[in-house]
């Protein structure tokens, strides 16, 4: 197998402003690469390999997202959903140890996808 670039979780959304506001104002995620040819486009980073892509759909042309989430894993758990809560987003699942070992809690993005951010406990 050759050698792995990047993990990049590919959206299709109508609610492409306020998705980017999400990820990039509200999670802190950098910007990596956007354009607005032939519509416009973003890439969010995390980490050293892994990205969100949005791209601009019409509305009403975007299937529901079902069985698919996006799972982060951060240092700090606690620190991450005290940010998250002062930003006016409602954690959908709440901050809980689970019997696997993590502690984790969570959200849905603008566009109804949700991300679940997990710290492992030692």
């Amino acid at each position: 197998m050759q050698d792995m670039g990047e993990l990049r979780i590919v959206r299709h959304t109508d609610r492409f402003d306020e998705c980017c506001r999400f990820y990039g104002d509200v999670l802190g995620w950098p910007i990596t690469k956007e354009w607005d040819d032939p519509t416009p486009g973003r890439i969010y980073g995390f980490g050293d390999s892994a990205r969100v892509e949005l791209l601009t759909a019409e509305p009403g042309t975007v299937e529901p997202t079902t069985g698919v989430f996006i799972a982060v894993e951060v240092d700090d758990v606690v620190a991450v959903h005290e940010t998250v809560v002062s930003a006016g987003v409602a954690v959908t699942a709440a901050l809980a140890v689970q019997p696997w070992g993590h502690r984790n809690f969570t959200i849905v993005d603008p566009a109804g996808m949700s991300v679940v951010f997990f710290e492992v406990l030692l």
